[in-house]
């Protein structure tokens, strides 16, 4: 099943000092952690959600990336997706289920 995520219209992914974070701003600040640093592969995949791409996309194009097989970078990309999803940064797309 590809699902797809959706970024919080009110976050945003920054470059600062060399180091990526994901900063809430406008009324997310109030219900999302204001900074969330997130590593160079994280990055890669928040810039794929915001792409609209799905689970499977994504794992196809991290595959070619990092020369990778897929099997073993679905564990890390599903953890990425719920830990962001359950601290309100993404929602799971509920066409998509």
């Amino acid at each position: 099943m590809n699902v797809t995520y959706r970024v919080h219209p009110q976050v945003t992914l920054e470059m600062v000092a060399g180091r990526q974070f994901l900063i809430a701003y406008g009324e997310a600040l109030m219900k999302l952690p204001y900074l969330q640093e997130i590593n160079e592969t994280g990055a890669f995949y928040w810039q794929m959600v915001e792409a609209g791409l799905g689970e499977d996309e994504m794992l196809l194009a991290s595959a070619e990336v990092y020369d990778a097989p897929q099997e073993r970078l679905k564990k890390g990309l599903r953890m990425f997706l719920r830990e962001l999803e359950e601290k309100g940064y993404l929602f799971k797309d509920t066409f998509s289920e």
